[in-house]
């Protein structure tokens, strides 16, 4: 019997993304905070030393056991940058909500995930977008992402390849990883940058 490639890789993705789900389940309140802390000051660096002035960005509201952005999130809006976050749409399409300290969240109908209650942007807003913040479970040395597999982002990257975004990946030091540690499939889209609490690794 032929073995299927393509069940291989799913096969094992999944014991990827279960390892590194269970690692980052057994980081207990105290580290994962101070990572937060460390990850906000990493990311405001790039964005201060960034070309150009930097009015907007999109990122995301971290789920549990993530690398925590409330920090980066609030101090970005200290900084007078305007910041929006994903809402799930039918389809696995993304739209986008302006998010201010204190607005209402609520829990995604189609996601395992909080996200914010307001007036929703599409594409278009990308226009004027600095960076997009997107979450990951791992980014190996060329950029390319294990994602938690619901493929939301491999289909809204290629909506917004001709703006002017640079996308960014958030990961624990530790899952910045070489090439080749987990498999990756044509549909899979890299990004250009990886913020880790302790640096920014380049990768365009």
């Amino acid at each position: 019997m032929t073995e299927n490639p393509a069940k291989n890789h799913d096969t094992e993705k999944k014991a990827v993304r279960a390892s590194i789900r269970a690692a980052r389940a057994s980081m207990d309140t105290r580290t994962r905070a101070e990572l937060g802390d460390k990850l906000a000051g990493t990311v405001l660096g790039y964005l201060a030393q960034s070309t150009g002035i930097v009015r907007k960005v999109a990122a995301y509201t971290s789920s549990p056991g993530e690398p925590d952005t409330a920090k980066l999130l609030d101090a970005m809006v200290d900084e007078g940058i305007e910041v929006f976050l994903p809402v799930c749409e039918p389809g696995f399409a993304l739209s986008w909500a302006a998010y201010v300290p204190g607005i209402e969240f609520q829990r995604s109908t189609l996601a395992p995930v909080m996200e914010p209650v307001g007036p929703r942007l599409g594409t278009q807003l990308f226009d004027d977008i600095n960076t997009l913040i997107i979450p990951a479970l791992a980014i190996d040395e060329q950029g390319l992402r294990l994602g938690q597999g619901g493929g939301y982002y491999d289909r809204f990257l290629p909506l917004i390849e001709d703006s002017p975004v640079r996308v960014a990946a958030i990961v624990y030091d530790n899952e910045f990883v070489p090439a080749g540690t987990f498999p990756v499939a044509e549909h899979d889209q890299p990004v250009d940058l990886v913020f880790t609490p302790a640096q920014v690794h380049q990768i365009i």
